[in-house]
C-alpha cells in the first residue's frame, strides 16, 4: 500500500528551506558588514598568484576553528567544500539548524557545497568530492575536521592531494578580539573594528607515487606549517602600533 504524504508536509518543508536560506543570507550580510570594519592584513598573496599562473587546482587547508576569514577571502574562486556529518553537541536540533544555515551561507558565498547528509554513505560523498578535484575544481578543507582534536592535522588533505593532483595551500588566520563559539573547535567570529591577519603559505605538491609513511610524515609537516603560520598571524594580529 502506497503511503501518501501528509497534507501540508511539502509546504512546511519549503517554508523551512526558505527560512534557512533567508537566515543564511542575513548572516552573510552581517559578516560582510563586520568584515568591512576589520583591520585585516593578508600575507602570502604571491603563493596564490603562483598557483594561478601554473593553472593548478589547489586545496586550501585551514584549521577548523579559524576558517571564517579564509572562507571569505577565497570566495569567488571555483572551490568545493565537503561537509561531513559533524558532532551534534548538547542540543541536536540546534546543531542541525546551525549546520543547515552554515551550508546555505557557504552557497551564498559562491562555494559548491557537498553535504554528507545528501549521500547514502560518508564514503560516497568523499568520492564525489575527489571527482570534483580530479576534474580541475579546487577545494577547501579543515585539516583537523570534522571533529578534532584541534590543531592536529589528519591525513585527509595529503590523501586527497595524492589521489587528485591538487596542490595544498596552507592558510592560517588570527583575530585579536573574537567571539569563540561553544563548539569543539572554539570557532572564532571577529568583533567589529578588531585587528586580524591571514597568513598564506607556499603551496605543497604531493607526488602521486608517495608511500604511506612518507605521506604520514608530510601530514605532520603540514600540521607544523599550519601552526607556524598561525603563530605568525597571531604576532601580526596582536601587535601593538609603534609610536
Amino acid at each position: 500500500m502506497v503511503q501518501l504524504p501528509r497534507p501540508g508536509a511539502s509546504s512546511a518543508a519549503h517554508l523551512i528551506d526558505a527560512a534557512v536560506w533567508l537566515c543564511a543570507l542575513v548572516a552573510v550580510a552581517l559578516f560582510r558588514l563586520v568584515d568591512s570594519t576589520l583591520d585585516l592584513r593578508v600575507f602570502g598573496h604571491e603563493y596564490v598568484a603562483s598557483v594561478l599562473r601554473q593553472h593548478r587546482p589547489f586545496l586550501v587547508v585551514v584549521w577548523h576553528g579559524h576558517g571564517l576569514l579564509p572562507i571569505f577571502f577565497f570566495q569567488g574562486y571555483p572551490l568545493v567544500i565537503y561537509s561531513s556529518q559533524s558532532r551534534t553537541g548538547h542540543s541536536p536540533l540546534l546543531s542541525r539548524c546551525a549546520r543547515r544555515i552554515t551550508l546555505a551561507a557557504l552557497r551564498h558565498l559562491g562555494y559548491r557545497v557537498l553535504d554528507a547528509a545528501q549521500f547514502p554513505t560518508e564514503s560516497r560523498g568523499v568520492v564525489r568530492f575527489l571527482q570534483y578535484l580530479e576534474h580541475g575544481r579546487g577545494g577547501l578543507i579543515a585539516a583537523d575536521g570534522p571533529g578534532g582534536p584541534m590543531f592536529h592535522a589528519k591525513p585527509g588533505a595529503t590523501y586527497m592531494a595524492k589521489k587528485t593532483g591538487v596542490v595544498l595551500l596552507p592558510v592560517a588566520a588570527a583575530i585579536r578580539d573574537a567571539i569563540a563559539l561553544d563548539s569543539w573547535d572554539r570557532f572564532e567570529v571577529p568583533r567589529p573594528f578588531t585587528k586580524a591577519a591571514l597568513m598564506i603559505g607556499e603551496a605543497i605538491d604531493v607526488p602521486d607515487d608517495i608511500g604511506d609513511q612518507q605521506r604520514e610524515a608530510l601530514s605532520r609537516q603540514l600540521e607544523t606549517l599550519l601552526n607556524d603560520l598561525t603563530s605568525a598571524a597571531e604576532v601580526e594580529a596582536f601587535a601593538t602600533p609603534r609610536d
